[in-house]
């Protein structure tokens, strides 16, 4: 289903993103006040994506957690 496929690709960019924000933040302490708005607007987003996906499919720990496979 392409919704789907869209939503998993979404998420894996999402997810992508919030990991390198939080790699960010923890090798930049000093930024945290400038950028833990964002972080949490694509934590939020990551999770709006995968409740869509959820409603489909059941999801696994590892897909929740490293994001889907795409072929």
């Amino acid at each position: 289903m392409v919704t789907n496929y869209n939503d998993k690709w979404n998420y894996n960019n999402c997810l992508n993103r919030y990991y390198n924000g939080c790699n960010y933040l923890i090798e930049n302490p000093e930024e945290h006040d400038k950028y833990i708005k964002i972080l949490m607007d694509l934590k939020h987003n990551c999770e709006v994506y995968l409740a869509r996906i959820e409603q489909k499919e059941l999801v696994t720990e590892n897909e929740r957690l490293n994001g889907f496979e795409l072929s």
